[in-house]
């Protein structure tokens, strides 16, 4: 009975381990190798609290690539910025625009508010590379 149990419980984990994928963000475009590259797959909008996987790397001038293991797979908006002065936040000039380099998936946002829906890409297994250019 206790084999039979352990089986069962093993066959869940391996069932629930093979619907995950990798998100393999990279960030294109980086100007300087101060601060750190922060990147959030968002499921429902923007907002930092609807981001459930987050991930952060040493920014390097050219292309920073992030990778996030055990994504469910399914459809997200990843925003991604150059936190330049190290303080974990994108900063905001007086009237709320970004003072930092910044990008959205499907490069959305470049000449208003990011458009969620317009920045939602599919993850799929096993691995899914997306793209960002960060400006």
């Amino acid at each position: 009975m206790k084999t039979l149990a352990c089986l069962a419980a093993a066959g869940m984990l391996a069932s629930s381990a093979s619907f995950a994928a990798t998100l393999v963000i990279r960030a294109e475009g980086v100007k300087s190798g101060e601060g750190m590259i922060y990147a959030g797959v968002c499921d429902k909008s923007f907002d930092e609290a609807t981001c459930p996987y987050k991930d952060r790397e040493p920014a390097r001038p050219g292309t920073v690539e992030l990778r996030l293991r055990n994504v469910k797979p399914g459809t997200y908006a990843i925003a991604v910025f150059h936190d330049l002065n190290g303080n974990a936040k994108l900063d905001r000039n007086f009237i709320g625009l970004p003072n930092e380099p910044y990008g959205f998936s499907n490069d959305v946002g470049r000449r208003g508010p990011p458009n969620f829906e317009g920045a939602l890409i599919t993850v799929k297994e096993p691995s899914t590379t997306v793209v960002i250019p960060v400006r």
